[in-house]
C-alpha cells in the first residue's frame, strides 16, 4: 500500500492548531454522515445545505482562520466552513462532466481521521457487539460452508484482536472516573457526575453490552465449542488440509481460543474496576453527607 502521508498537504494539519477546530470536526462528521447515505457522492449544494441545517440548530461563533481573508469571513457560515475544508485538503472536489456538477469527496487519508473523530465523539459505542457477532458468523461459515478457507479464520482473528483492543481501552479509561470522584466537594455534584458521567458513558453505553442477556458470553459458549469440535473432527480437518494444511488451521484455532481467553480476562478486570468504582462512590457520598 502506498504511503498516504505523502498525499497529505501541509495545510491539512492546520485543523489541529485552529481555534475553530471543533466547528470543522463537527462539519466533517456531518458531511461523513450524509456521505454514507448518498452513495458516497455529495454535490457542493447538498454539502452546504446539510451544514446550514446543522449549524442552524446551534449557536456557532467562528474566528478568522490563518488561511482566510476578509472576503472569506463575509461568506455564509456553511459555505465558509466548506471552503476552508476544501482549501486545506480535508475534502476534495471531483468534477462530474456528465452531469455538470461538482461532487465533494473525503480523501482516503482524511477518512482515517474522520473515523477517529467519530470514535472520540462516541458514535461507535456498539463496536464490541459488532466484532463479537462478526466472529460468530465467520466461524459458523468456516465450520459449515464447504467452500470456506483459512482466510475466514484470519478475518476472525482480526476481529478478535480488535475486540481485545476495545476492551483494553475501556479498561484503561475507567480510571479517569476515580480522578473525577476525588475532585467533587459536594454531594450533588458527585451524584450528577456519577449518573451523567460513569453510568451514562460507561455502564449504559459500554459495560451493559458485555453483561446483558444479548452479550459476549452468549456467543462465547458456541464459539469455544465450535473451536473444540473443529480440532477433533479429523475427517473435516483432512478435507481442508488438502488446501490449507492442518498445522496452520490448528494454529489459527489456538490463536482464536487464546484471544477469547484474553477477552474473558479483560472483562474480569473490568468487573473488578466496576465494583471498585461503585464502592468508592458510595464511600465518597457517605463522607460528603456526613463530613
Amino acid at each position: 500500500m502506498a504511503n498516504q502521508f505523502l498525499e497529505i498537504p501541509d495545510s491539512f494539519w492546520g485543523l489541529f492548531r485552529s481555534k475553530n477546530r471543533q466547528i470543522y470536526i463537527d462539519a466533517l462528521l456531518k458531511i461523513n454522515e450524509e456521505y454514507q447515505y448518498s452513495n458516497y457522492f455529495l454535490s457542493r449544494e447538498i454539502c452546504i445545505q446539510a451544514l446550514s441545517d446543522h449549524f442552524a440548530r446551534q449557536k456557532v461563533t467562528m474566528e478568522q482562520d490563518e488561511l482566510e481573508d476578509d472576503f472569506d469571513v463575509l461568506e455564509p457560515l456553511a459555505t465558509r466552513v466548506l471552503n476552508w475544508l476544501l482549501r486545506t485538503g480535508w475534502l476534495r472536489k471531483v468534477d462530474d462532466y456528465n452531469t455538470m456538477t461538482v461532487n465533494i469527496v473525503i480523501p482516503d487519508y482524511a477518512a482515517v481521521f474522520v473515523d477517529a473523530f467519530s470514535h472520540l465523539a462516541g458514535e461507535d459505542e456498539d463496536d464490541t457487539q459488532v466484532y463479537i457477532q462478526n466472529i460468530y458468523a465467520i466461524l459458523f461459515a468456516f465450520k459449515n460452508d464447504p467452500r470456506a478457507n483459512i482466510s475466514l479464520l484470519k478475518t476472525a482473528l482480526v476481529n478478535t484482536r480488535k475486540l481485545n483492543k476495545i476492551l483494553q481501552d475501556m479498561l484503561h479509561n475507567m480510571d479517569k472516573f476515580f480522578g473525577k470522584l476525588l475532585e467533587q466537594r459536594d454531594y450533588g455534584s458527585l451524584l450528577k457526575d456519577h449518573l451523567e458521567g460513569y453510568v451514562e458513558e460507561v455502564v449504559n453505553k459500554k459495560y451493559h453490552i458485555l453483561k446483558t442477556s444479548d452479550n459476549f458470553y452468549l456467543y462465547k459458549t458456541d464459539i469455544k465449542s465450535w473451536i473444540a469440535s473443529m480440532r477433533e473432527d479429523i475427517p473435516w480437518l483432512t478435507r481442508l488440509s488438502g488446501r490449507e494444511g492442518t498445522g496452520e488451521i490448528l494454529e489459527k484455532l489456538d490463536q482464536l481460543e487464546k484471544g477469547f481467553d484474553d477477552i474473558e480476562h479483560r472483562i474480569s478486570n473490568m468487573d473488578k474496576e466496576h465494583s471498585r468504582y461503585v464502592k468508592a462512590t458510595v464511600t465518597r457520598m457517605g463522607y460528603l453527607l456526613n463530613q
